[in-house]
């Protein structure tokens, strides 16, 4: 029908009223400068949320709505046969980080205890698809592969890599990692042929705990679908609302 739709969008616009409402401007960080264990932790948190967002609605609906590579394959492959649910998970993903961009979202705001509206906004987007999801399941629709909670789960990841995306000098993603498969490899790369450990070595761990604690997102999907389904989703929720409201103790770099 067309009310989950309707719900979808109200959401998705209410999501944006909250993010242009981001006031936080800390100014720009060099890495070195950086508390290195709040960046990784910080950072870490994000990218499990994130993978067990997109492996729960694998096993739920069997669609991603966090790297969206394969989406945009099977928009191509697909074209005149059904690829429209693909291309609409494109379009939800790049509206939440639209939103990021146009709100000047602030990442610095994450690693150092500040409020961040705008992920706030993501995690109220996954409340709202978790939410519709339920409502779905046990109505008389139920949730397949177009199920409009999918558009606010991809949006919800929109809105949150965007904002890490603004990163200066190291623009980091929380929901996909061809980007970070390359640099981990680039990096470890001049490494060894300059034999130090220098900013590149610390850098490229960064990268690669983000992926594992991605995969660990998986893990963690794996083991509470069965009795929870996409309701557990909601952790994820928690996790970026904890983030969000600086909840997460990290340490403040000076005048923060």
């Amino acid at each position: 029908g067309e009310h989950p739709l309707i719900f979808t969008f109200l959401c998705m616009a209410l999501c944006g009223g909250l993010c242009t409402t981001e006031s936080s401007n800390l100014g720009k960080m060099d890495f070195k400068d950086r508390d290195y264990f709040t960046f990784q932790m910080i950072q870490n948190i994000l990218c499990f949320a994130s993978g067990l967002v997109n492996a729960l609605t694998i096993f739920e609906m069997g669609m991603t709505v966090s790297h969206q590579s394969g989406n945009t394959s099977h928009t191509g492959r697909l074209i005149m046969d059904g690829g429209a649910k693909f291309g609409h998970l494109l379009l939800a993903f790049g509206f939440g980080s639209f939103f990021a961009g146009y709100s000047k979202s602030d990442p610095e705001a994450l690693y150092n205890g500040k409020y961040s509206p705008n992920l706030l906004a993501a995690a109220l987007a996954v409340v709202a698809g978790c939410l519709l999801h339920y409502c779905k399941e046990h109505g008389a629709e139920g949730n397949d592969a177009a199920s409009e909670s999918l558009l606010l789960f991809a949006f919800s990841q929109g809105i949150m890599n965007g904002i890490t995306r603004r990163v200066v000098g190291m623009p980091i993603c929380t929901t996909h990692f061809t980007g970070y498969l390359t640099d981990v490899g680039t990096l470890l790369g001049w490494c060894a042929r300059d034999g130090v450990m220098d900013e590149k070595f610390y850098k490229a761990m960064v990268f690669l705990a983000g992926i594992i604690f991605f995969g660990l997102g998986g893990v963690a999907a794996k083991e509470l679908h069965g009795s929870y389904g996409m309701q557990a989703g909601l952790i994820s929720a928690a996790l970026m609302a904890a983030v969000a409201g600086g909840l997460v103790p990290v340490t403040k770099r000076k005048g923060a």
